[in-house]
Formats: C-alpha cells, sequence, structure tokens
C-alpha cells in the first residue's frame, strides 16, 4: 500500500495531545489501512522514531501558516 502525501503538521506549534483530539502512533514510513482509514477520519497521525520520540505529525485539512 503506497502511503499518499500526508498533511504535516508543526510539532513545535500545534498541541497534538488537545483535549478531544484523537491520536495514533506509527513507526517512521509506516503506511496501512488502519492509518488509512484514521488519517480520513480525522486522527493526528503521530511518527515515532526508534527511540520512541515524536519525529512528525499529520492531520488531514491541517494547513501549516508558513505554507504559499
Amino acid at each position: 500500500m503506497k502511503r499518499p502525501n500526508l498533511n504535516e503538521m508543526d510539532l513545535n506549534r500545534m498541541n497534538i495531545f488537545a483535549p478531544g483530539q484523537a491520536t495514533i502512533t506509527m513507526s517512521v514510513g509506516q503506511w496501512d489501512g488502519l492509518l488509512e482509514s484514521a488519517y480520513e477520519n480525522g486522527f493526528v497521525l503521530l511518527e515515532l522514531d526508534q527511540n520512541e520520540k515524536p519525529v512528525k505529525a499529520y492531520l488531514k485539512g491541517y494547513q501549516s501558516k508558513d505554507r504559499s
């Protein structure tokens, strides 16, 4: 299954654990049907490195203020 382009959140500016926000963790580069469904349904996907540190987060519909 090929991973689509995802809307990346800015980990330094966004609260990925905001009240009412559903978050699911994934390994770097991981993609499967469960993650696709979670992303499509508004979950934050939190990508963790091998030391379980957050490296990226994705949210459908998220638009960075830095994008042109």
